[in-house]
């Protein structure tokens, strides 16, 4: 990634903030406002990233997330309003990605986890097994009443990526609305919203590092009012053989991805670039462009990982807009 760092000869005002919130580094950028004020938004930006990590962490005992996969197997949950906005949110995305998105497959992830740090594959029954306790089909949302229900023993919701597009969406909402024109922010690198243009350009020059040399871009997305993230499939663990399985997981098969691969998405908000660069990992690539027809600007790049002397070099495998 390009790190925005102002000339010397250039007048405009540029203030950092970094912090550690939902598991990572978060980074913030604001252009041409006075300390102050600069240092006022990043404080109150900080504070609602803390609130988004306490509603939707899973790993937060006593998160509205936790509480709902403690007790609905069991009986119908009334989340907070918030966390139940976020879940018809979720349902509308696994509708539109024809289920290649799905918040449901932690059972799965943690099945794989298992089984590879003992470097071994679970069986196809332990996987089938498994897969009864996941699916959004499972998952019913009374609209009614306002409720949640697991349909099967064993099920949780893990909002990973997608509460940090969220958390990243709702900020950018925040500094617009207090009349910032231009901004970056950044979870890990992975995950980054853009407001306006960048101190020296008309957008925000952002790259997608190569997996195993970091500094170098592979593909260079030009961002402006605009998010971007990206999905990989980083190996689960290194005792897993030889084969590399990543740790997105295909809800239908209930298998992970093979190799290394990594699909970047540009998008106009935060919740759908994070969709996508799931969705369309896991979607075959002849069926990209039908699930992308839902969805407007939007632009994305897949990179996959040839072995090749035993190393690893990137190529650009599928490529969608600009």
């Amino acid at each position: 990634m390009e790190i925005p760092v102002p000339r010397p000869s250039e007048p405009a005002k540029v203030f950092h903030h970094s912090c550690f919130a939902m598991n990572t580094r978060f980074s913030l950028v604001l252009v041409g406002l006075e300390a102050e004020q600069a240092r006022a938004l990043a404080q109150t930006a900080e504070r609602h990233l803390l609130a988004c990590e306490r509603l939707m962490s899973r790993f937060d005992a006593v998160s509205p997330v936790s509480d709902l996969n403690r007790r609905a197997a069991d009986e119908k949950v009334t989340p907070p309003d918030a966390l139940w906005e976020i879940l018809t949110l979720c349902q509308g995305y696994w509708r539109q990605t024809r289920g290649a998105f799905d918040i449901t497959l932690w059972p799965l992830t943690r099945c794989w986890r298992e089984h590879l740090q003992r470097a071994e594959e679970p069986t196809d029954e332990t996987i089938q097994r498994t897969l009864l306790q996941t699916g959004f089909h499972r998952l019913y949302l009374d609209e009614a009443a306002r409720t949640v229900r697991f349909q099967s023993k064993g099920m949780s919701i893990d909002l990973g990526g997608f509460g940090k597009g969220y958390a990243l969406e709702s900020v950018a909402v925040q500094l617009r609305a207090a009349g910032v024109e231009r901004a970056f922010l950044s979870f890990g690198e992975s995950s980054i919203t853009v407001l306006g243009s960048h101190p020296h350009g008309p957008a925000w020059p952002v790259g997608v590092g190569n997996l195993f040399s970091p500094q170098d871009a592979v593909h260079t997305f030009q961002l402006r009012d605009a998010s971007l993230s990206t999905s990989g499939t980083a190996p689960f663990n290194a005792a897993g053989g030889p084969r590399a399985f990543g740790q997105i997981i295909d809800p239908r098969s209930g298998r992970p991805i093979e190799g290394y691969r990594t699909m970047s998405v540009a998008s106009p908000g935060g919740m759908e670039a994070e969709v996508l660069s799931t969705a369309l990992l896991i979607t075959p690539a002849e069926q990209r462009a039908e699930l992308l027809s839902d969805f407007s600007a939007v632009s994305g790049v897949e990179i996959v990982y040839d072995s090749n002397a035993g190393e690893f070099v990137p190529r650009i495998e599928w490529k969608y807009g600009s």
